[in-house]
């Protein structure tokens, strides 16, 4: 009689160590859950086109009725950012508004590229007014008697070694993962969360992290042990010996550094001894916490709690972050209770941000005009100002509360 077939025990058990073995060595073993943030974190970071919009609110509570009024009206006031990175051409967008009671009482945008920087603000008028970073080196010239010619300086911002950069990055979001690791548990599996893509509202499924932060964890002990960690880095450390070499090859090969007050020799001890100089100086921060500590009784209480969603690309597309500090005055006995909502959105992930269109022919070249040209344009913003307090709400309710 022939013998019964099945599945050999012995060849199970070897599949099933192969598949952890192979599991193990292709990083398919489930991540803890901060690690899960941190490499999400990361995706994000090394995208090339990034763009992010955050929401924030504060609400303040005293004891204290005379300063209650004051907080009521900071209570009314909300924030909104937005922020565009383009790594690739060096393109940068910063955006604020603030909102009163739910009307844009205020707002300043920045824009910055390897030409030139822009400012455009309510505050300013209804013009823009940029500064080219070719016009740095004559105001160097003019007013410091030095040379400087900024645009040979840029890339040391923008290109660092591919090698160097990623033992740095390494580094960093080693720190990061340890001192995250006892904050953050995993939350529900599989979330609903709206986010932006192309100007439409979009439904994701994400998983969940929770991060939670109480008083110990924002004391000064545990920000200087982060500190020391990050600073004691020796790829950290190495990156910044690097730059300040190429600092002083460029400025030595345009001739700035013969203009300027300060010796090769003296900017190369320098360089030299940054590790000394960054040991000092977080020596002092460590002696400034101890003595800190014993000088003063702790008067406040912090609690932070957020909420991260991670696509399942791996990318963290929304943030949920609620923040309450409880403080005591020690001279007046006021207490105040401080609370925060902020809420933080990844947008268009990878997907190349589009930029106002700051035209210079609309706008100031600040780098250029004279000092008549300067006084004339002060007057027109003290003007707009004024006029702001005419019709703007939040300055409207500021003078009746102070009634100034």
């Amino acid at each position: 009689m022939a013998k019964p077939t099945g599945i050999n025990p012995k060849l199970t058990v070897l599949a099933i160590i192969c598949l952890m073995l192979v599991t193990s060595l292709t990083g398919c073993v489930p991540k803890a859950p901060h690690e899960q943030m941190i490499a999400a974190m990361k995706k994000v970071n090394d995208l090339e086109y990034q763009e992010l919009a955050a929401k924030a609110s504060i609400i303040l509570q005293s004891d204290n009725p005379e300063n209650q009024k004051l907080y009521e009206l900071i209570n009314e006031l909300s924030y909104e950012i937005i922020l565009k990175l383009d790594k690739k051409d060096h393109r940068y967008f910063f955006g604020f508004n603030l909102l009163y009671k739910g009307v844009n009482c205020g707002n300043l945008a920045l824009y910055c590229d390897m030409e030139k920087i822009t400012a455009q603000s309510v505050f300013l008028g209804q013009r823009t007014f940029y500064f080219e970073w070719r016009d740095l080196q004559r105001l160097a010239q003019d007013f410091f008697d030095l040379q400087f010619q900024i645009n040979d300086y840029l890339p040391l911002l923008f290109e660092t070694d591919e090698k160097t950069w990623e033992q740095v990055e390494m580094a960093v979001f080693e720190h990061y993962a340890d001192y995250y690791q006892d904050k953050i548990t995993a939350g529900d599996q599989r979330v609903k969360r709206s986010v932006m893509e192309n100007n439409e509202e979009k439904s994701l499924t994400c998983k969940e992290l929770i991060l939670q932060m109480d008083q110990d964890d924002f004391s000064p002990e545990e920000i200087n042990r982060f500190l020391q960690g990050l600073l004691g880095d020796t790829a950290i450390r190495n990156l910044i010996k690097d730059k300040v070499t190429q600092f002083i090859t460029i400025a030595k090969n345009n001739g700035d550094l013969a203009t300027w007050p300060i010796a090769e020799e003296e900017l190369i001890a320098f360089r030299d001894n940054i590790d000394d100089q960054i040991d000092h100086f977080l020596s002092l921060i460590t002696t400034a916490i101890v003595q800190g500590g014993a000088a003063t009784a702790p008067t406040s209480v912090t609690e932070m709690n957020s909420k991260i969603y991670i696509d399942q690309k791996g990318f963290w597309r929304n943030m949920l972050t609620s923040q309450t500090m409880q403080y005591t005055d020690p001279n007046t006995g006021e207490t105040v209770e401080f609370s925060m909502l902020i809420e933080q959105s990844l947008i268009n992930p990878g997907q190349k941000p589009i930029f106002p269109d700051f035209s210079p022919q609309e706008g100031i070249n600040v780098g250029q005009i004279s000092g008549s040209e300067w006084e004339a344009i002060g007057e027109e913003i003290y003007a707009n100002l004024f006029a702001q307090i005419l019709i703007n709400p939040l300055f409207q309710d500021i003078v009746q509360l102070f009634q100034i």
